[in-house]
């Protein structure tokens, strides 16, 4: 099956939530339903509905844009060939959601990314190249806005994946805490603990980096 997944596009995140209500869950289950059937444009649908998140996270896990848009199409061709085990008891941009970071862990653990591995910059513009917020009209308030955010990046990027992945899903991507449990197939508290460490690691680093948080 051929897909077509763009790479960077609009920012998503809580901002910007995912397709909610009766109206639009009867649509999706309409599209899923055809997809199983194996009508390939329905699940096109489907995958127009997501990539931009689905894109996001991997890209933020991944730091490549290249390899991120790589990791979503394997997602969602993966997703494709195992709707037959899709229960519907998730949403399925929750199940889709797991299969990404488990991609994500694949591609870490093999020897083929340690081999290709290197240092990359903290400095590297974020995906979707947002704005700075709000009227910024003196320059040392853009390098103070550029620092504190390549800081919390930092910090961001210092904790271990399982902290990483699960302080993204729930802020940038606004996941609930019983959805992020069911991508790591965790319990609710667990899911919150994680949440709650990594928000705590991530103010400790700004700490010690100087700011009052």
């Amino acid at each position: 099956m051929a897909l077509s997944v763009r790479g960077p596009g609009l920012e998503q995140g809580p901002g910007h939530p995912a397709p909610s209500g009766s109206a639009e869950s009867d649509r999706e289950r309409e599209l899923l339903a055809r997809a199983r059937d194996g009508d390939t444009r329905s699940y096109g649908d489907l995958v127009r509905s997501h990539q931009d998140r689905i894109y996001g996270l991997i890209f933020r896990l991944v730091r490549d844009p290249g390899l991120a848009e790589e990791l979503t199409q394997d997602a969602f061709v993966r997703a494709f060939r195992n709707l037959g085990r899709f229960r519907g008891e998730a949403r399925f941009a929750t199940w889709v959601y797991r299969i990404a970071v488990n991609l994500c862990h694949d591609h870490r653990d093999s020897r083929a990314a340690q081999g290709k591995s290197r240092e990359r910059s903290l400095d590297a513009p974020e995906w979707g190249g947002k704005e700075l917020p709000g009227k910024v009209t003196r320059p040392d308030q853009a390098v103070e806005i550029v620092e504190v955010a390549r800081d919390f990046r930092a910090g961001l990027e210092a904790l271990e994946p399982k902290y990483r992945e699960a302080f993204l899903l729930r802020h940038q991507e606004g996941l609930s805490y019983d959805e992020i449990a069911e991508v790591f197939e965790i319990s609710k508290t667990n899911a919150k603990v994680r949440v709650h460490r990594a928000r705590e690691m991530i103010l400790e680093s700004l700490r010690e980096r100087g700011y009052s948080v």
